[in-house]
């Protein structure tokens, strides 16, 4: 009776590993490719997986070909249905979770992209590569409008982590690609990168592009998701009496235009949640101000207590400052401080303060009074936008300032930092969704601020989260960089917000 399971596992050991010796295709690939489409099963990383897979099978038949052979029982029936169960457990222990799994993760492995011939087969292909990680949350609908060989329209929705792709035309898609087939393929194969042909115009994006930041990682099973963490609190700002903020008086020290600052489009949204908080708001743009630099004569301190000895716009911009209830400083990030402009305003508001030395006695720390204290306390915000990723080592020296000018001056209390990392991306359709969070979280401050004299700190975080890790955004920073070197000016080429 030994020799039926015998001979069975040793017919089944020469199926599994002869075929792929010769160079067939394994009894595996017969097994599986009918749940698949032929762009799949065609491929060369569907035949290796299933060799595999049926070396995998071989050896687990040879083991029970072992197995069953062995006596454990001196009964003859007794014996055999132990040791036709001793060889089952190899399959059912290795086999079945082998074929289930081992495809899943070699597809995670960096040799196993497939490449496609066609437009036809990467479609047909890609309800079955979806990456569930990327895909979690994600409902939109994209649609197709490609030309050349492959010209033709088709849609896919991408739902519940599912994919579907129909020929035609969507009513309403959430984003709209239209490119040649040709280089919609060789981006789908990885051959051309998809950055680098939307920044130079290969192709068009309509709609809510931000999908696209994560489209090809969609398709991509052996990417890894990464959270992008927010910072934690590293300050302790300060809180002021509630409602008492009512005139804000904003200080601009950026020299770009409103449709190219990305630390502008922040105070903008700021300053229109504290307007409708009830808020009266002054701007003023520094440079375009003849403002004179300090001559460090110290006559605000000694002859004139309290006055410049420049007689220029900035004796107004002092009262208007210490005036007001809360104070927003704005400034892009020039070689890791403020602008030249911003520091030069800040420089002449010296009379603001007096000489003396201010001793509190809790910390020991010494600063300058205030030459003011009728006016009360008054908050200040502080809005900057850089092209870098990180706020540490790059924010530090404009952080510095303000802290200290927060922990100097007496009546003065900082209640926020708004810092705006990879800034100059955030203006591409694929970063909408990260811009909609960074105007939205700057409102809700100007809301809070006004209405309850504080802000807090979960709307810093949401700015400060450039929502990219490093390596993805330094070769979309460098691609971009790439496209205008020696070839057209910044502000000509770059979208505008």
């Amino acid at each position: 009776m030994e020799l039926i399971p015998m001979t069975i596992y040793t017919v089944l050991f020469v199926v599994a590993i002869v075929l792929p010796l010769l160079g067939k295709k394994p009894f595996t690939y017969y097994v599986s490719k009918g749940a698949y489409p032929k762009a799949i099963s065609q491929s060369d990383v569907f035949l290796r997986i299933n060799n595999i897979i049926s070396f995998i099978w071989a050896g687990i038949f040879a083991t029970a070909f072992v197995l069953v052979q062995i006596r454990y029982s001196p009964y003859s029936a007794d014996n055999m249905l132990i040791s036709n169960a001793m060889a089952f457990l190899p399959q059912f222990i290795i086999g079945i979770p082998v074929s289930i799994y081992f495809p899943v993760w070699y597809l995670k492995q960096p040799n196993s992209k497939i490449r496609f011939d066609s437009m036809k087969d990467a479609f047909s292909a890609m309800p079955y590569g979806i990456n569930k990680e990327f895909a979690q949350g994600v409902d939109v609908v994209v649609q197709f409008e490609l030309s050349g060989d492959e010209a033709g329209e088709s849609y896919i929705i991408i739902k519940d982590q599912k994919c579907t792709h129909t020929i035609g035309r969507h009513e309403n898609p959430t984003a709209t690609i239209q490119a040649d087939s040709k280089l919609w393929l060789d981006i789908t194969n990885g051959d051309v990168d998809g950055t680098y042909a939307f920044l130079n115009k290969q192709y068009k994006l309509s709609g809510d592009g931000s999908i696209m930041l994560n489209f090809e990682k969609i398709f991509d099973t052996r990417a890894k998701f990464e959270t992008i963490a927010n910072r934690p609190q590293d300050y302790d700002y300060k809180t002021i009496s509630s409602k008492q903020i009512k005139n804000i008086v904003v200080f601009d020290g950026g020299a770009r235009a409103k449709k190219f600052s990305k630390t502008t489009l922040m105070v903008d949204k700021f300053v229109a949640g504290a307007k409708s908080a009830g808020a009266n708001v002054e701007e003023f743009k520094l440079s375009k101000l003849d403002i004179h630099r300090c001559d460090g004569c110290y006559m605000c301190w000694t002859k004139t207590p309290g006055q410049c000895v420049h007689k220029d716009i900035m004796t107004e911009l002092r009262e208007k400052y210490r005036k007001a209830d809360l104070v927003v400083f704005a400034s892009p990030l020039y070689i890791f401080n403020v602008t030249g402009t911003m520091k030069t305003f800040m420089d002449r508001l010296l009379p603001i303060i007096q000489p003396y030395m201010l001793l509190d006695e809790k910390d020991g720390h010494i600063s300058h009074p205030d030459r003011f204290p009728q006016h009360g306390e008054q908050g200040f915000v502080v809005f900057s936008a850089s092209g870098f990723p990180d706020i540490d080592n790059n924010f530090d020296g404009l952080k510095g300032m303000y802290r200290a000018w927060d922990s100097h001056n007496e009546n003065s209390n900082m209640m926020g930092e708004f810092f705006l990392p990879a800034a100059e991306v955030i203006v591409q359709p694929v970063y909408k969704s990260r811009r909609e969070i960074v105007q939205n979280a700057c409102f809700d401050a100007g809301v809070q601020a006004v209405k309850e004299g504080k802000i807090d700190y979960k709307y810093m975080s949401a700015v400060s989260n450039p929502q990219v890790n490093n390596k993805t955004f330094q070769n979309q920073a460098n691609l971009f960089w790439a496209t205008l070197d020696g070839k057209s000016p910044y502000t000509k080429e770059v979208p505008k917000i």
